[in-house]
């Protein structure tokens, strides 16, 4: 069979960087049956030397950040963007592929429109609820990003929360974020009267506030130490007491990362328990759940009953969760965690069993392409 061609539109490029644009790039850069394209999707990129493409971003960094996002949204989904953009490869085989996240989408789905090619479209967040717009233009995208469901030709959605809350699809799939697929070799376990150590790597600016209640009463634990590898919106105090014990550092993968990452006794996976941001946690999958269980040991999670990822422990058994808001509450956990060998052994083969299926790197690249063909 020819490859495919895929022609991503997105304002989230494949990148082996974070999230979303990391699960694009692992199902898409080097991978065979895969011809990849990437065009720009962002109006200062198409319309570069204009006016409006310099002051807009630039007024995305100031208190207007609201009123220059609202102009971003009513450009990309009313100026003819998709026709500067190059024409698609003549192939039959072609489908235009893009994230549901920032206003990129909007150009995709014109451009496919446009070239009578099939929409892939990937939701991996609830954008309509991160959105820094005001409420009329929010209730306006909502609406558009229903409907950029509903048309698309694909829709390939994070979980089965993000699926029942978009609604009926004559062809959505529910395709889990795929993890690496190097597992991580972890290092030998420590003598159990150690310290117990936890490892939290990923998005640190959305959840600063409830990290930085937790860091600072783990700062006066003995027995259970957490690590932090991002980029906080934490008091610089803080920060620095925090670096100087080297329990946090910078976020960008380094060499040793993996040897990092596989020197933790158990990981920690958190979801916001503020009740404004439910239907993003009910709605999303957290990548780094997927990536933890390459290592085969303990994943906690910190979240809402109702979040995702507590949905998915809850059914398979494969981590320990902390449904409770209180930082505290989960330090009594990872304590209690560190005392009960059995339950580690435990909970450390269930989310290896994870990552050996539902979590396959193999099977998951696999789902994508039967996504990618069904609409060829």
């Amino acid at each position: 069979m020819d490859d495919v061609n895929v022609i991503v539109v997105s304002s989230v490029r494949p990148e082996n960087s974070m999230a979303a644009a990391v699960t694009l790039h692992r199902h898409l850069v080097n991978r065979r049956g895969i011809r990849l394209y990437v065009f720009p999707a962002e109006h200062h990129e198409l319309a570069g030397g204009s006016v409006s493409s310099k002051i807009v971003p630039r007024l995305m960094r100031t208190s207007a950040r609201y009123w220059a996002n609202d102009m971003d949204y009513l450009m990309h989904t009313t100026l003819p963007l998709e026709k500067r953009l190059p024409a698609p490869p003549t192939s039959a085989r072609t489908v235009v592929l893009t994230l549901a996240y920032r206003s990129g989408c909007w150009v995709a789905q014109r451009y496919a429109k446009r070239h009578g090619l099939p929409l892939a479209v990937r939701f991996d967040d609830w954008w309509p609820d991160i959105a820094l717009v005001h409420a009329p233009v929010r209730k306006h995208l909502e609406r558009r990003f229903l409907d950029l469901h509903r048309s698309a030709d694909l829709s390939l959605c994070i979980s089965e929360g993000m699926l029942k809350a978009l609604g009926p699809h004559r062809n959505a799939r529910v395709i889990l974020p795929i993890p690496d697929a190097e597992p991580i070799r972890p290092s030998k376990c420590k003598d159990p009267s150690s310290e117990f150590r936890v490892g939290y790597s990923g998005n640190m600016f959305d959840y600063s506030d409830m990290l930085a209640d937790l860091a600072q009463l783990a700062l006066k634990q003995r027995d259970v130490r957490i690590e932090f590898r991002g980029r906080p919106r934490w008091p610089q105090a803080l920060v620095h007491e925090m670096r100087h014990r080297h329990l946090l550092h910078d976020f960008e993968p380094e060499p040793g990362f993996d040897d990092w990452l596989g020197s933790f006794d158990a990981y920690l996976v958190v979801m916001f328990f503020d009740a404004a941001q439910r239907r993003r946690t009910e709605t999303c999958f957290a990548t780094k759940l997927v990536d933890y269980s390459r290592a085969g040991r303990p994943v906690v999670i910190w979240a809402p009953e109702s979040s995702a990822v507590v949905q998915w422990a809850k059914k398979s058994k494969a981590a320990l969760c902390v449904t409770d808001p209180d930082a505290r509450a989960l330090l009594d956990a990872l304590a209690g965690l560190k005392r009960d060998r059995a339950l580690q052994l435990e909970l450390g083969a269930r989310v290896r069993r994870a990552y050996e299926t539902e979590f396959s790197p193999v099977g998951l690249q696999q789902q994508f392409m039967e996504g990618l063909n069904s609409v060829i």
